[in-house]
């Protein structure tokens, strides 16, 4: 099920671990006087190079919400607006 994120986005971290390349995505808004972060993986190098180009900026990402056994979880990231 694709849902729409609304934020800013705070900061893109990648790493190359023992199943090759990710990177964490933060991304922040302002709820009342408190601000809210949320932070997910992805695996796509050339998503993180957009998202990198992006920092500081507001989004909104289109992403696949999955549901399994273990709970809810982000799947992939289907559109990026800037």
């Amino acid at each position: 099920m694709p849902i729409e994120i609304c934020g800013l986005l705070e900061d893109v971290e990648s790493y190359t671990g023992k199943n090759g390349f990710g990177a964490n995505v933060t991304i922040s808004k302002k709820v009342g006087k408190k601000t809210k972060r949320l932070t997910f993986n992805i695996k796509d190098e050339a998503q993180f190079k957009q998202l990198e180009n992006l920092l500081d900026t507001d989004i909104i990402l289109v992403i696949c919400l999955e549901q399994n056994n273990f709970g809810l979880r982000f799947g992939e990231i289907l559109e990026i607006k800037a």
